[in-house]
């Protein structure tokens, strides 16, 4: 898996990417044999005025070609991160369970002629 952590913050890039990796895998770790690139970007919309102003955007590439972005923003960048990881997680299920019914109705459909 290629990890990769765009920071324009500058604030403390080591930490913060190790703080990525962290949240990222304990979020992500039944997907992970599935994902080959996860890439985290992290912005600071209004500079040093504060406010709801930390974003957090997640994309991730798994191995069968699809790809799944996810982006949250909060006032701290650790909240931002983990609203982020949840939504991104909550997409893949979903599409996962999307494709699951898709197969099973075309294989009720294929045994129903």
């Amino acid at each position: 898996m290629q990890i990769q952590v765009i920071d324009q913050q500058q604030v403390d890039p080591q930490r913060l990417r190790s703080m990525f990796i962290v949240r990222a895998l304990r979020a992500l770790d039944r997907l992970a044999p599935g994902i080959l690139k996860l890439v985290g970007r992290f912005r600071d919309l209004n500079g040093p005025k504060g406010g709801i102003d930390h974003a957090c955007t997640i994309e991730v590439a798994l191995r069968d070609g699809t790809r799944f972005r996810a982006e949250a923003r909060a006032e701290q960048i650790l909240t931002a991160l983990d609203d982020a990881l949840g939504r991104l997680v909550r997409r893949i299920d979903s599409a996962r369970k999307r494709q699951i019914a898709r197969r099973h109705s075309a294989l009720l459909a294929f045994e129903g002629r």
